[in-house]
């Protein structure tokens, strides 16, 4: 995993004050784009071609979207929020009921505030190094698991409607993934089916975070340190409260808007695997600077863990052989998370 840890399509950032300020304080006014996912999702005659060729150029450039008319009702997303904010009021001794732990791969359960370090330097998802440990409280279940068995997720107890509002809106998101997959077929000139085999149990994991204010800004301390995500696509629902920056093509970082009726969604590393880096894994960190609590809800969507991640076949050939060996994703899962 080698050539995974070193490479970074965008190029090497260096890691002193200047690069540090404009994580710190972005300064980027680069657009990130706006995909209208209604000429696909309506049947619009030539709306999958024109929505996947929106989505390639998307991808080769900047790695990162609002996707609006995306199909999944308001009222789910803001039932998803009032869960989010009832669990992260419960009391502390509480939450410690439902463990962190690691289960069959998967990192599951609640995670306490100031204890989330998964995005390490020696993984090199990192940007910086010496970096403190996040500041966010996190719980996270698995949505399905491969070979149809059950889900292994850990739930609070006696918090009615939490589990069955999580599970909907967690089947809502994976309908939406799913229907991304004859998309990048297009884009990548491949058979409408060709990722389906993949995605027959996809690796569905959504997470409730909670960011308190960040009283001190600087000193390398983040809500979530620079990144980048290693499903093939994230996607993330924003409250009302701001605090997510990503990179832009110019290098320089944009702080990201919250437009209502969207989902902001970002593709992972497993797209920069199979694409031969022709597709971007853009890095993003949060920062709550703000007097108020943040919450958002990030749904990582992924093939089964045996799937063969291997450069397609439509991205490599005489002068572009492939940058890397053929990997499942359970390892490369493995190799990210530790």
């Amino acid at each position: 995993m080698d050539d995974v840890k070193t490479r970074d399509p965008r190029g090497e950032i260096r890691d002193d004050a200047e690069t540090v300020a404009l994580m710190d304080y972005p300064d980027s006014t680069e657009e990130i784009p706006v995909l209208d996912f209604a000429p696909y999702l309506n049947g619009e005659p030539g709306g999958r071609e024109k929505v996947a060729e929106q989505l390639r150029e998307i991808t080769k450039t900047v790695g990162f979207f609002y996707l609006k008319n995306h199909g999944i009702p308001q009222s789910l997303i803001d039932d998803a929020f009032v869960q989010n904010r009832r669990f992260h009021a419960l009391p502390a001794e509480v939450k410690a009921e439902v463990p962190w732990t690691e289960r069959e791969g998967y990192k599951l359960g609640y995670q306490p505030y100031g204890k989330d370090e998964d995005y390490r330097p020696e993984a090199n998802v990192n940007i910086l190094k010496d970096v403190r440990p996040n500041l966010l409280g996190k719980f996270t279940f698995v949505h399905r698991r491969e070979n149809g068995k059950p889900p292994v997720s850990f739930w609070p107890k006696n918090l009615p409607g939490f589990r069955e509002t999580m599970e909907a809106y967690g089947e809502a998101v994976e309908k939406l993934g799913r229907s991304f997959l004859p998309l990048w077929c297009v884009s990548l000139k491949l058979p409408l089916d060709y990722f389906d085999a993949f995605f027959k149990e996809p690796h569905l994991q959504p997470s409730l975070l909670h960011y308190p204010p960040q009283k001190e800004i600087g000193n390398r301390q983040y809500g979530i340190s620079p990144h980048t995500d290693n499903a093939m696509m994230t996607f993330l629902a924003q409250a009302d409260v701001p605090g997510l920056a990503v990179r832009m093509p110019s290098g320089h970082w944009r702080a990201v808007e919250i437009k209502p009726g969207t989902l902001l969604v970002n593709t992972g590393n497993s797209l920069v695997r199979w694409t031969n880096e022709e597709y971007l894994s853009t890095k993003h960190r949060v920062l709550n600077n703000n007097p108020v609590d943040r919450y958002s809800i990030p749904v990582f969507f992924g093939p089964s863990n045996e799937t063969v991640v291997e450069v397609l076949p439509t991205c490599q050939g005489p002068g572009n052989p492939p940058k890397y060996e053929p990997i499942t994703y359970g390892d490369m899962r493995k190799w990210y998370y530790g």
